[in-house]
């Protein structure tokens, strides 16, 4: 059993990608990012969320677990961030502008309980050369309507050189 144990082991040590490289199992444009800590099936951390489009823009379902704790029974703050932070990306995305975060501002209205289905929104609300605003939003699935947490934040296009861009976004026209 050692020798099949240091066999795997061997073929998990081989070639590692750049930094800068995308993973294979990675689909562009198509946005599936397997290890991406919000969305990847691939992660260990992620809940992962199903992202659709949405009319004005985007939404994601997803139900946390006793992983993603802050206080008792609800979500740490950092997940209610980096849940609205991916969303919001993909919002820009989806608008036809892929982007980074620049800016993020949170308002936690009331905690995001664990064990219950959730629904994010984000939405484009304007642009100003390369910067994109985004507004984004996370409430239970059984009341879309009141927003547990809510987020603004701001988007920059990166370099407009499309070498220097289809580093971070490949397959970008």
């Amino acid at each position: 059993m050692t020798d099949e144990v240091r066999r795997l082991t061997g073929q998990l040590t081989g070639r590692r990608r750049a930094r800068a490289e995308i993973p294979a199992v990675d689909e562009f444009p198509g946005r599936v990012r397997m290890y991406s800590p919000v969305t990847g099936p691939g992660s260990p951390l992620a809940p992962p969320m199903r992202v659709t489009p949405d009319g004005d823009g985007i939404v994601g379902h997803c139900t946390l677990g006793i992983a993603h704790e802050g206080p008792p029974g609800y979500a740490h703050g950092g997940m209610s961030a980096m849940l609205l932070d991916e969303l919001m990306g993909w919002a820009c995305y989806a608008a036809g502008s892929p982007a980074m975060t620049v800016f993020l501002q949170m308002r936690y209205r009331r905690p995001v309980p664990l064990e219950t289905p959730l629904r994010t929104h984000a939405r484009v609300t304007g642009t100003q050369d390369r910067k994109i605003f985004v507004a984004g939003s996370i409430s239970t699935e059984d009341d879309p309507s009141v927003a547990l947490v809510a987020a603004d934040g701001v988007f920059v296009r990166p370099d407009p050189d499309p070498d220097r861009a289809r580093t971070l976004f490949p397959n970008t026209p």
